[in-house]
């Protein structure tokens, strides 16, 4: 069942040790950032991280730090979606937000809109080498990416260990374009 792998995966990635998130997290960020079509992305969209999930907080400043764009999602619970907002400073422009994770402050970042998004890195709780990805059952981004940015290219950011060779999917489960883990770059080609 989709819930009994999600459940599976979730463990093994709470049971990987600070450091070890920081090492992979590290080797997958240098995969990231070594792609062509990360570096020819014009508008991105990050996710901040939280709990166990692949850190992409040191991504998000040093990208600030250069200049360069950086969009994150603000969660609306209620309304079930996720909304893109441009931020420029990581201390001026973030609060803790839906489910305590960091999101961009309405108040003080600019709305985006996600036609205009060229790229988008997705978080999840299993992914499997078909580009599968399993959220963590909310919906959010399988409705963000197939309803207001379908044009994005979709990269997950995962350890190892979430990563099967094959799991359930449902109609309304978003395929990703690249999978990246601390081992390797899966290319599913399936959009891009």
């Amino acid at each position: 069942m989709k819930s009994d792998v999600r459940r599976e995966a979730l463990r093994l990635r709470d049971g990987l040790t600070e450091q070890e998130r920081l090492t992979k997290s590290k080797i997958i960020t240098e995969r990231l950032i070594s792609l062509e079509t990360y570096q020819k992305a014009q508008s991105p969209m990050f996710y901040a991280s939280f709990r166990s999930e692949v850190i992409t907080i040191d991504l998000i400043v040093a990208r600030l730090a250069e200049g360069l764009p950086v969009i994150l999602p603000l969660t609306l619970i209620d309304e079930r979606r996720l909304v893109p907002y441009l931020i420029t400073s990581w201390d001026k422009d973030i609060k803790r937000g839906a489910y305590g994770i960091p999101e961009p402050d309405p108040a003080k970042a600019s709305p985006f809109h996600p036609n205009d998004l060229d790229l988008v890195l997705v978080p999840g709780s299993v992914f499997d080498k078909n580009c599968t990805r399993h959220g963590y059952g909310g919906g959010f981004y399988d409705r963000f990416l197939a309803e207001e940015a379908p044009q994005a290219t979709r990269i997950a950011l995962a350890y190892s260990c979430q990563l099967f060779d094959r799991v359930e999917s449902e109609p309304h489960d978003q395929k990703m374009d690249l999978i990246i883990t601390e081992k390797e770059t899966l290319w599913c080609g399936t959009r891009h």
